[in-house]
């Protein structure tokens, strides 16, 4: 399975580039649906999408598409093409239901109340839940409140969760894959993944579960290794932001709480947005009622990237125990000259900021490439 998912990924990025635009980028051709008044400007016929933040948010901007819509559109050969703007759910089935301002204070109160009511649990090998074994995440496509997936909420839905400097990045990226057929997929370049990917539909497949006393381990990938661990019973201790941040936990009875923290921003591509450096997610993972799968609750604390924390409720079916004859995990090599070159000397030399082909890993490298390639001489409003 794994492997046809990785050439069902090779074949959609190597149609991504089969067809290029025409030379204007105008897709205004196309008709709306019954019924649906354009914008005077939208996101196939604007001169500098810059100028049109009064508009990102509303659903006619990228002709009713979805995000997955969108990052599809070459490969698809829909460019231009309406979707359904009746289709998505809403806003309210994204932002969390919680009160609480920040993750460390969801985290503490948790914490708080496990330990007044008596459910506060140090487990020993004897008596901790026995998740150990292999889980699929939903449905192939990860059931249908997969929200981060981008297919069940219009673009214009997302960018409103979004503060303003973080809309403009989505925008940005939206106007690149599907007017431009510029894509700057995380795969195609092999950069990290970036911890909002373990919710994204081609982040992860099967994924493996170990539970110690000490800690719990969970496993994954399919572009890049996911490896993210559950230090139970201690307080984050990382200095420098972590591509998947750091984890810290306990047990409420046989309910996993985690609280991640120290992550570093990134995006999580494919039309859809980036998170900041302030990223904490909240996790209640608890045994699903079948008695076998998992049902994992995030609740993500963004201030600089969310207009408020949102949540979603992913469940994990149970596929093999970790003793499953046929049961592995296949680890993932991704492979990309970081940074090295050979001179002319035959000696490797390390690239520079000032050197053409250097990556900075911790800017944001696929708006630096639409920027020197797409966007020469364009004006942007004042911030």
């Amino acid at each position: 399975m794994r492997r046809i998912i990785l050439t069902t990924l090779i074949v959609l990025l190597a149609g991504s580039t089969l067809a290029q635009p025409p030379q204007n980028n105008r897709y205004s051709g196309e008709a709306p649906p019954s019924g649906i008044e354009p914008l005077p400007v939208d996101l196939f016929t604007t001169e500098n999408f810059y100028f049109d933040s009064e508009f990102w948010d509303d659903p006619r901007y990228t002709r009713c598409n979805t995000p997955a819509q969108l990052t599809n559109m070459w490969v698809a050969n829909r460019v231009g093409h309406w979707g359904d703007c009746s289709h998505g759910i809403s806003t309210d089935d994204i932002f969390s239901p919680y009160e609480y301002p920040t993750a460390e204070a969801h985290y503490r109160d948790l914490m708080a109340k496990a330990k007044a009511n008596g459910s506060y649990n140090t487990h020993t090998r004897a008596t901790l839940p026995e998740w150990d074994g292999w889980y699929f995440r939903g449905s192939f496509f990860r059931g249908p409140e997969q929200w981060t997936n981008g297919d069940i909420l219009q673009t214009s839905s997302m960018i409103s969760l979004l503060t303003p400097e973080y809309q403009k990045r989505m925008t940005q990226m939206n106007y690149h894959e599907a007017v431009n057929n510029a894509p700057q997929w995380m795969a195609s370049f092999c950069y990290p993944e970036g911890l909002m990917r373990w919710w994204y539909v081609w982040g992860i497949r099967d994924m493996e579960v170990l539970v110690t006393p000490n800690q719990v381990q969970f496993l994954a990938g399919v572009a890049d290794n996911f490896i993210r661990k559950v230090l139970i019973g201690q307080e984050h201790s990382t200095l420098i932001p972590q591509w998947y941040g750091e984890t810290v936990g306990f047990w409420d009875g046989n309910t996993l709480i985690a609280w991640t923290a120290n992550v570093q921003g990134w995006t999580t591509s494919h039309s859809m947005f980036e998170f900041s450096n302030e990223l904490e997610v909240v996790e209640i993972i608890r045994r699903a009622d079948d008695g076998e799968g998992l049902v994992w609750e995030a609740i993500f604390y963004d201030p600089e990237a969310f207009a408020q924390p949102l949540r979603i409720v992913t469940p994990w079916d149970r596929t093999a125990g970790i003793d499953g004859p046929e049961a592995r995990y296949l680890f993932v090599e991704c492979r990309v000259e970081n940074g090295i070159v050979l001179g002319p000397d035959g000696r490797p030399s390390q690239l520079t900021p000032f050197d053409e082909g250097y990556i900075d890993f911790l800017g944001r490298p696929w708006a630096q490439n639409w920027e020197k390639f797409f966007e020469q001489g364009w004006e942007r409003p004042e911030e």
